[in-house]
């Protein structure tokens, strides 16, 4: 089948990789959400170890037909035909999924919104170096802020671009999230978004170009904004 690139579809091949992922996960007698199934090649890993019930979203109409007869026999495979983000996700304890690096951001600040056991992802390799950034790293910035406050966030594997069929232009990486129970408000997550527009500005001056009105920050006003570590970017938000 024709790979659609306005979809993003990149297929992993290697399956030595996939029974990582399915590994990683721990799926047994679990409920489990498939990010984008694809043709079904991690889908049939998953089944291998043994879950509750996988429910397979695919976007792809016609892909998804494919996955329907692929697993017809497989009652614990249930296809949904239609977007992650924006279906109603049933409960679910841990979601798996190759995804798209287009849309990578909004798929975690997605699933930042669920209560669940873990994540295990791929993502570009330079996207899941971004959410495990430390402050005054050339790459910190608001993902990594947001993904650190709402996960435990660990880089697992590298997934060389050769793996893929067709192969992309980047490496990946394997990414474990771990939910940690915190949940930003919009209002929050909003105030962190106008930081990280002016990551080397003070946080005054970051703050005097958004539509907050401006508060005393005490210690943070002279601040470098990236130099600010998850912890202290919370508390601004709490104050603002």
């Amino acid at each position: 089948m024709k790979k659609k690139k306005r979809l993003g579809q990149h297929f992993l091949k290697d399956r030595n990789i996939l029974r990582k992922e399915v590994k990683l996960a721990d799926v047994m007698g679990k409920r489990i959400i498939e990010i984008g199934a694809g043709d079904g090649r991690l889908t049939e890993e998953i089944v291998k170890g043994e879950p509750k019930v996988v429910y397979a979203f695919e976007k792809d109409k016609e892909l998804a037909v494919k996955l329907g007869e692929r697993f017809k026999d497989e009652k614990r495979v249930v296809i949904v035909v239609g977007d992650f983000l924006k279906a109603e996700l049933p409960e679910f304890d841990v979601a798996l999924g190759n995804i798209p690096y287009y849309i990578s951001s909004d798929i975690i600040f997605r699933l930042a919104e669920y209560e669940f056991e873990k994540a295990v992802l791929i993502v570009q390799k330079e996207f899941a170096e971004k959410m495990v950034a430390k402050p005054n790293k050339k790459n910190y910035g608001r993902l990594s802020v947001t993904s650190q406050l709402a996960f435990d966030v660990s880089i697992e594997h590298k997934v060389p671009k050769h793996l893929f069929s067709p192969a992309p232009k980047v490496d990946s990486a394997m990414i474990l999230l771990k939910p940690t129970g915190r949940k930003l408000t919009e209002k929050q997550a909003d105030v962190i978004r106008a930081l990280f527009q002016h990551r080397n500005k003070t946080v005054r001056n970051a703050i005097s170009h958004s539509k907050f009105e401006k508060k005393d920050l005490g210690e943070f006003e002279k601040r470098r904004v990236r130099t600010l570590t998850k912890e202290e970017c919370f508390e601004i938000a709490e104050l603002l």
